[in-house]
């Protein structure tokens, strides 16, 4: 029966791993979101749709996160892009959608999967004889506490998937790419590379 409680577990340990790939699968372009600083102290945040030699575009925040081919060739899309001269950028930073979503998946599933194998490798708890003296008041108490390994794998399990969530969404949240332009075109030329794997229009 104490086996059941497992289950759950790996269910979720399941989830966590499949719905990260089911996210890399998706026919959905995922963009990625960025905050563009000009050199005037101007701040623009949107998805960061394309760019060229002379230019970086981006979508508005308000537009849609998820994108499909046909979507993308859409003459709308591109008129309602915002330009901007790479001599009017000062940084631009990047960080992928859902980042925060897909550290707490896994780290949930790390976490828990962890909890669930530390809780069954512990073994049972020993349970303290009675020795028909007052100090089984105590040794009841103790005994109380005293778990099976399934019980371990469950409580753990709960324990190191939470702390494994949190953290990787902290992780997820904070995993930011920031490029230093300064309105330098010599400068942009050679980022150039590393914008292009982030954008939606390849």
């Amino acid at each position: 029966m104490k086996n059941l409680l497992l289950i759950p577990f790996s269910i979720l340990v399941i989830q966590g791993f499949g719905q990260t790939d089911s996210i890399a699968k998706t026919k959905k372009i995922v963009p990625y979101h960025a905050i563009i600083r000009t050199i005037d102290g101007g701040k623009t945040k949107g998805w960061l749709y394309k760019i060229d030699d002379n230019n970086i575009y981006l979508l508005p925040a308000s537009s849609r996160k998820k994108l499909s081919a046909a979507e993308l060739k859409s003459t709308n899309l591109n008129m309602s892009a915002m330009n901007f001269d790479i001599s009017q950028i000062n940084t631009i930073s990047t960080q992928k959608k859902n980042s925060g979503l897909k550290g707490a998946l896994i780290g949930l599933g790390v976490g828990a999967l962890t909890g669930v194998i530390s809780g069954l490798a512990s073994g049972d708890d020993p349970i303290a004889p009675y020795t028909g003296t007052f100090a089984d008041v105590f040794i009841a108490l103790g005994n109380s506490f005293a778990m099976t390994a399934e019980e371990k794998a469950v409580a753990d399990g709960i324990a190191l998937g939470l702390t494994g969530a949190i953290t990787g969404f902290v992780i997820g949240k904070l995993a930011k790419k920031k490029f230093i332009i300064g309105g330098k075109k010599e400068v942009y030329r050679d980022l150039q590379g590393d914008l292009m794997k982030r954008l939606i229009v390849k």
